[in-house]
């Protein structure tokens, strides 16, 4: 299974979904390998790196690349293969894409974050990419920012895709959990970790539906 956490910006939440999901799915047994493709900023490499010397488990294997074709490789050897893009759309999104069984497409709640990202899945499908493997997440919502929140998944359901439902609100205890190489659902707080495992769940139980109706269309 391939699912990629691609955007047209950076700040959107991407990496931190892509590190939330790769825990989740390896406490439930599969073969977990993250492709960093920022081999600049290496967010989720460094991560990684922080939950290996803090002894959190299970111990996520991640890897830094330079290009798709190398990256895709480790799908071969592992359950799932988790993409964490470029901070910014290129060339390789298209590539992600096409091999995917779930592309997650992160969204702050400004019209800045959500007109290029609804643009970048209005492409991808113009480029043949199935609507269906596209599903927002709305991330980084603040304290007094549920209206907009409602409002930015309205939106996106109006442009006939996709949306989990809730939102990954913006909280310090997140920041802190991920700066000691832990997940969104790793935090102190068990009703915060809750909420980010209701997201998480949406997203590994589309990804597996979407992989299963491509196995039986195949």
């Amino acid at each position: 299974m391939i699912i990629s956490f691609l955007n047209q910006k950076g700040g959107t939440g991407k990496s931190t979904l892509a590190r939330a999901v790769a825990v989740e799915f390896a406490r439930n047994g599969w073969g977990v390998h993250v492709a960093d493709m920022d081999t600049l900023q290496k967010t989720a490499f460094n991560w990684a790196g922080r939950r290996e010397q803090a002894e959190v488990t299970p111990q996520i294997e991640v890897a830094l690349y330079r290009e798709p074709k190398a990256a895709l490789k480790a799908s071969e050897t592992s359950d799932l293969l988790i993409v964490d893009g470029k901070a910014f759309a290129d060339t390789h999104v298209l590539e992600f894409a096409k091999v995917s069984d779930l592309i997650v497409l992160p969204v702050g709640i400004s019209a800045d974050d959500l007109e290029p990202t609804l643009s970048l899945a209005s492409e991808l499908i113009n480029k043949g990419v199935s609507r269906s493997l596209i599903f927002f997440v709305v991330c980084k919502v603040t304290k007094n920012g549920e209206r907009e929140a409602f409002n930015t998944c309205k939106s996106i359901s109006n442009w006939s895709f996709e949306v989990a439902e809730g939102w990954i609100p913006m909280q310090t205890a997140y920041s802190q959990a991920m700066d000691t190489g832990r997940a969104l659902t790793e935090t102190k707080y068990k009703e915060l970790n809750a909420t980010t495992d209701k997201i998480i769940k949406q997203i590994a139980d589309k990804a597996i539906r979407t992989q299963q109706a491509i196995k039986e269309g195949a």
